[in-house]
Formats: structure tokens, C-alpha cells, sequence
């Protein structure tokens, strides 16, 4: 190997003088002749070739190198440059070339795969198109949306969840009861109204994900948040567990405020409280839950927005252990409507 190194780079040596060797011929050629420049071009093209053979062969870089010549000036004065300067540009590097090359190539390779994937997968999970229409005429409404191509359990801790019934060909945010015909939202999500595009987001395994916008019949924006998993990106959430499986809480935060819904969970994962909050205000009808029947222990009423201030927050209804209603004040002018348990918790 070394001795074919040796050879080549003697060769190439010979190659890369030959362009000075061609230019310290002083004397004027015939009209018919060749130009110094001529002879420097060619004598450099077939260094360029050898030097291709030889790092092919030898595996040697020798991209780099860049002869010099001499060239003769009128009275006989001779200078010397280097051929990438003679000929007014960098001898190009083929080996940097062809690496800038294949990275285009395999970027552009990889944006298309990513394109054709976003069509089928979404955070790399495999998806189905949907469509579904109600109503007609100019009061129809058409959900266009993505779900997942078999059943999987969709998150306990998220507050709501969507998910398409297929015996009734429509979606649903009820508790799930046959997984068979039940499949979960999972990817894109639109929802038109008279042919006017209302609201579009992202759903992830049933539950909300990414941005979501809705849009008002012109096409302007009307809301905007975003969404991670079933609860706003920015909510603050704690856990039982170092490995963040076991949530504990989950305070909303939107535009760095509280603002939405709150839950806490038992360690086991069922309910323990639910309510909301409006610019880090408890608002409406809070209700406590206990463990492990899914039933209300208590509900308390607080303020209606965040700027009745003088409210007093007060206990609506208390139920005992066996489920028995021991204290009623839901006929409270104050009162709130209802927290509806058909929620998925």
C-alpha cells in the first residue's frame, strides 16, 4: 500500500509540475500555436484526473494540493503562481463538492419521507382519515378527522377525551363501554360549518394535542391555545412518582395565567377534585369525589366570574360514605349549574 502511495504521489508530482514546465518556454509562439494559458489548462486537467485516479486508488486526500508555475513576463522576467491563481479561481475540491452533494440530496430525502408520513402517522403512530357529515344544506356540519387504526386505552388523568363510534358512524366524548367499535381520535382534526372552516387542531391517543384555533365565518381568528396531551401546554402538573406516570395534580395555565380546568387525583389515579378557574379565580360548582365508588362527596359553590368579588364561597351539597345526602342547599339562588359526572373522570 505504501509503495503504490509512493508511486502515485511520483506521479502526481510529475503531473503537477507539468504545467511549470509547459510555461518556461520564453520565446513567442507561432500564430498557429498554442497559448501558455492553452498549455496551464490542459496540463492541469490531466492533473486533475491523476489526482482522482490516485486518491481513488491510495485512498490518500490530495484534494487540497494546488501546483504553482512559472510564468514568463516581457524582458524575460519570470513569476511565480499558483495555478489556482493564475487561472483566476480555486481549483474546486470534488471530494467537499460531493459530500455538499449527497447532504442535499439525503435532506431532501428525508423532508419528503417526513411529508409522505405526516399523511398516514402522526407522532409516529399510524392513522386513518375520517369523515363525517350532519345536517344539509347550509346548515351542515362536517368533522373531518384522523383516528387511530385499532383501539388503545386513552389517558385516565385527561379531563376530556373524543372518540368515533363505529356502530354509530359519529364521535363521542362519553365513557367508553365496547372497544371493539370504539376508536380514538388520533391526528389532524377539522370541523366546517356551511363550508366554512370553524376550528382545526390535533388530537393524541383521544385526548387534545398541539395548536388549536377557531375561526369565525370570515375566516378570522377567534381563539387560539395549545395543548399537550389532553391539558394546556403551560399546565403546571405534579406527580406521585419520580417516574411521572401517578399524576397528582394539574393546575391549567394558559398565557401565564390559571385559567381552566383543575383536577386532583388519588394516588391510585381515580378522581379526587374537579373544578375551574378564570383568571386564577376558583369559579362556578367545585366538586370533591371520594376514591373509589366514582361518587360525590362534596360540592361547593364559589364565585360566578372573577370579578364578583364579594362573593362568599359556600357548601351546596354533602353526601356520606354510603352515598346518602346529608346536607342540601342547591336551591340557592347563588348556585351554578351542575358539574355534569358524565365528563370522562
Amino acid at each position: 500500500m505504501i509503495q503504490r502511495a509512493a508511486f502515485g504521489l511520483g506521479i502526481l508530482w510529475i503531473a503537477l509540475m507539468s504545467p511549470a514546465w509547459a510555461q518556461t518556454d520564453t520565446k513567442n509562439k507561432s500564430a498557429g500555436g498554442r497559448t501558455a494559458k492553452d498549455r496551464v489548462q490542459n496540463a492541469q486537467s490531466k492533473a486533475d484526473s491523476l489526482r482522482a485516479k490516485l486518491q481513488k486508488s491510495t485512498g490518500l486526500d490530495v484534494s487540497g494540493l494546488d501546483p504553482s508555475a512559472s510564468v514568463s513576463l516581457p524582458g524575460g522576467k519570470g513569476k511565480s503562481e499558483s495555478l489556482s491563481k493564475l487561472l483566476g479561481e480555486t481549483i474546486p475540491d470534488l471530494g467537499l463538492k460531493a459530500k455538499e452533494f449527497k447532504s442535499r440530496r439525503s435532506e431532501r430525502r428525508r423532508k419528503a419521507k417526513k411529508g409522505r408520513l405526516a399523511r398516514v402517522q402522526y407522532e409516529g403512530i399510524p392513522m386513518q382519515k375520517v369523515l363525517v357529515k350532519y345536517g344539509s344544506g347550509d346548515r351542515a356540519r362536517i368533522e373531518e378527522f384522523h383516528v387511530l387504526k385499532a383501539y388503545e386505552p386513552i389517558s385516565p388523568y385527561a379531563p376530556y377525551n373524543r372518540w368515533y363510534d363505529l356502530k354509530k358512524k359519529q364521535l363521542s366524548s362519553s365513557v367508553i363501554k365496547d372497544k371493539e367499535k370504539s376508536l380514538p381520535l388520533h391526528g389532524p382534526y377539522k370541523r366546517y360549518v356551511a363550508g366554512d372552516l370553524i376550528e382545526e387542531g390535533f388530537y393524541y391517543k383521544g385526548t387534545k394535542d398541539g395548536r388549536w384555533v377557531t375561526y369565525d365565518a370570515n375566516y378570522d381568528l377567534v381563539d387560539k391555545s395549545h395543548w399537550y396531551r389532553g391539558f394546556p401546554a403551560e399546565s403546571r402538573i405534579t406527580y406521585y412518582d419520580s417516574a411521572h406516570t401517578k399524576i397528582k395534580e394539574v393546575v391549567p395555565v394558559q398565557f401565564e395565567e390559571i385559567d381552566g380546568d383543575y383536577l386532583s387525583f388519588y394516588d391510585e389515579g381515580q378522581l379526587m377534585q374537579k373544578g375551574k378557574y378564570d383568571g386564577g379565580v376558583k369559579v362556578g360548582r367545585w366538586v370533591e369525589y371520594y376514591q373509589y365508588r366514582r361518587a360525590r362527596k362534596k360540592e361547593i359553590q364559589y364565585r360566578k366570574s372573577r370579578w364578583d368579588e364579594d362573593f362568599e364561597p359556600f357548601v351546596l351539597r354533602e353526601w356520606d360514605e354510603k352515598n346518602k345526602l346529608i346536607f342540601d342547599s342547591s336551591k340557592d339562588p347563588r348556585a351554578t349549574a351542575e358539574v355534569d359526572d358524565d365528563d370522562p373522570k
